[in-house]
């Protein structure tokens, strides 16, 4: 994830306490954030509570930010961190007692969560920059499919495009986002 020219000069801003570029940097990635956050839990609001923090810490603590930064990632890995402690009971490890056949938790390991972290935000940065890489209409139909739970009819009334496109439209989303994973 590389820096863009205006994130860069956005962090500096905030650091100095401009809250017109620390809304900036919100509305920049409030979306995209909250697509990759809903991807740890089922849950908007939760979701939307851990974005709201991260963005919370960097104004309060804007006056220790790092100067050199990379604006994207940081802000990845620290929802991502933000979802998973709030999440912490999710993080339980299911196996099977032979004894009495059924399923009992398992505390996971400091090194298996730690490991199932890094995995996991690896797929997930990889599946970010493929899912910035489609159009804007692609990612519409995406959003609409998946995190809204919305028919392919009703996509199609949104984008303005016939039932079959819709479909073939996230059908062929999904294969190259597949391709690029």
């Amino acid at each position: 994830m590389e820096n863009t020219t205006e994130d860069i000069l956005l962090w500096e801003q905030i650091k100095k306490g401009d809250i017109n570029a620390f809304e900036k940097l919100y509305d920049s990635y409030a979306d995209v954030l909250l697509t990759f956050a809903l991807q740890y839990t089922n849950e908007e609001s939760f979701a939307k509570d851990a974005i709201h923090d991260v963005f919370l810490d960097i104004y309060k603590y804007r006056t220790g930010l790092a100067e050199t930064v990379n604006v994207k990632s940081y802000l990845f890995k620290i929802t991502q961190r933000n979802v998973l402690k709030k999440n912490k009971a999710s993080q339980k490890i299911f196996h099977i007692n032979r004894e009495y056949e059924y399923f009992t938790p398992k505390e996971a390991s400091f090194e298996e969560t730690l490991i199932a972290e890094e995995n996991t935000l690896e797929l997930n940065s990889k599946l970010a920059f493929a899912i910035e890489e489609l159009t804007e209409k692609q990612r519409t139909a995406l959003f609409y499919r998946f995190n809204e739970d919305k028919p392919y009819e009703e996509i199609a009334s949104i984008l303005d495009i016939s039932v079959e496109s819709s479909r073939t439209l996230i059908y062929r989303c999904l294969k190259e986002l597949r391709k690029k994973l």
